[in-house]
């Protein structure tokens, strides 16, 4: 009986969590550090704008998002980020988010972003380890600040 339980406070301890990620102060990042995302994602779209999908030189990048910018992944990719944003440009970045686990090592920085069919803000998510500043998934456009509520919203519907 005590199992049983148990087990129904699990579910209702998790959901009574404040969040599983935490806002990190912008003020805390480098400006290198905040270039360097800034001139990945800004070259990222001048690439898709260009139709030159040829490899990423002078960004250190994680081996599992490299993998992603094939040429042929990066042509699918960008012409559905044009088909469906039309052009897009950065503003600026507006926060970092890190997960609240023993795993941490990377922080999702948001830019905010100007598309040409949506006047509603959009935001880019970009994934950046703490260590030699490596460049990793997610690179994801929602219309959430958080990357991490967007994945809630989207896999954990109610």
């Amino acid at each position: 009986m005590k199992k049983i339980y148990f087990l129904l406070m699990i579910p209702f301890l998790m959901g009574s969590c404040n969040s599983r990620y935490s806002v990190v102060p912008l003020n805390k990042f480098n400006k290198e550090r905040k270039q360097i995302a800034q001139d990945f994602v800004e070259t990222y779209l001048k690439k898709c704008e260009n139709k030159d999908y040829s490899e990423f030189e002078g960004f250190n990048i994680a081996k599992k998002f490299q993998a992603k910018l094939s040429p042929d992944s990066l042509k699918r990719s960008c012409n559905y980020i044009y088909y469906k944003n039309g052009k897009v440009t950065v503003e600026k970045l507006v926060s970092a988010h890190t997960t609240k686990s023993p795993k941490d090592f990377m922080d999702v920085l948001n830019f905010k972003i100007k598309t040409e069919k949506s006047a509603a803000p959009m935001y880019l998510h970009l994934g950046m380890y703490r260590d030699q500043n490596y460049i990793e998934m997610p690179f994801y456009i929602s219309a959430d600040e958080s990357y991490y509520e967007t994945i809630r919203k989207k896999y954990y519907k109610k």
